[in-house]
């Protein structure tokens, strides 16, 4: 994971890695698992030692300046699902309270704004405004964990036993799908990307989805979904593929494509 990340970051970027492994046997560790240090070209290591479900431990890191965050499965208890989980969701929400807490005064202070089922004024209120500034996905074994995550909007997750489970049935049901996430998963190729709409159209074309997957292709890219610039959600998959639609240059497209 850590080559992939050196791949897709900017140059000059940091990995902060935390947890309770002594620092002396976390190399030892990265480079037994096949990590070649000096292989890395975009990303510098920093290694720090503690407990990530201790509140006095997580204080000790800049978390307020940290860009995104990846909660990692505690591989200890990896073998109940649950125990995990909680210790995954305990270090999140201690991630976010000390984030909230350390906000500047006038964003952090009582509002009688809402968002979403909770006002900014309570505690999920400010974990949910700090989420605006960083990014956290915690990785979740149990499939019951993601209800608890959707409904409180302070965290995006990966369900990666299901991701798992899933890949392994593709691959099951047409040994050729392996070769697609190959492709996807590996840190160079193609992968999914979002592109503006005017690379496709101009603005008030009236077109369909498939002639719009036609024209993504003559620039050998797959268009696989689309977020109309009025909408939260992007659609993937449309149904309705042949109707034709009037489009804005501001709406986006979820295509496969290698970077550009």
């Amino acid at each position: 994971m850590i080559v992939v990340l050196d791949a897709f970051l900017a140059p000059c970027s940091e990995l902060w890695m935390f947890n309770d492994v002594p620092e002396n046997e976390r190399e030892k560790k990265l480079i037994d698992g096949g990590l070649d240090l000096s292989r890395l070209v975009n990303i510098s290591l920093v290694n720090r030692e503690g407990n990530a479900v201790i509140r006095r431990h997580l204080e000790s890191l800049p978390l307020e300046s940290f860009d995104s965050i990846l909660i990692l499965a505690d591989e200890s208890v990896e073998d109940s699902a649950i125990q995990a989980d909680s210790r995954s969701l305990a270090t999140l929400l201690l991630i976010r309270d000390i984030q909230a807490k350390r906000l500047p005064y006038r964003e952090a202070m009582v509002t009688s704004v809402q968002r979403g089922s909770f006002s900014q004024g309570s505690w999920i209120g400010e974990m949910q405004q700090a989420s605006d500034k960083s990014v956290i996905i915690s990785e979740i074994l149990d499939p019951r964990t993601k209800n608890l995550l959707s409904m409180s909007k302070i965290s995006d997750y990966v369900l990666s036993n299901e991701l798992v489970s899933m890949a392994l049935a593709m691959v099951a049901e047409d040994r050729q799908i392996n070769h697609v996430l190959e492709e996807l998963f590996a840190e160079e190729g193609n992968e999914l990307q979002i592109r503006e709409a005017d690379l496709y159209l101009r603005e008030g074309e009236e077109l369909s989805f498939y002639e719009i997957m036609l024209r993504a292709r003559q620039r050998k890219e797959i268009v696989i979904g689309y977020r109309l610039y009025n909408a939260e959600r992007a659609v993937i998959n449309p149904p309705a593929k042949a109707e034709r639609r009037r489009w804005s240059v501001k709406d986006m497209f979820v295509v496969i494509a290698e970077k550009e």
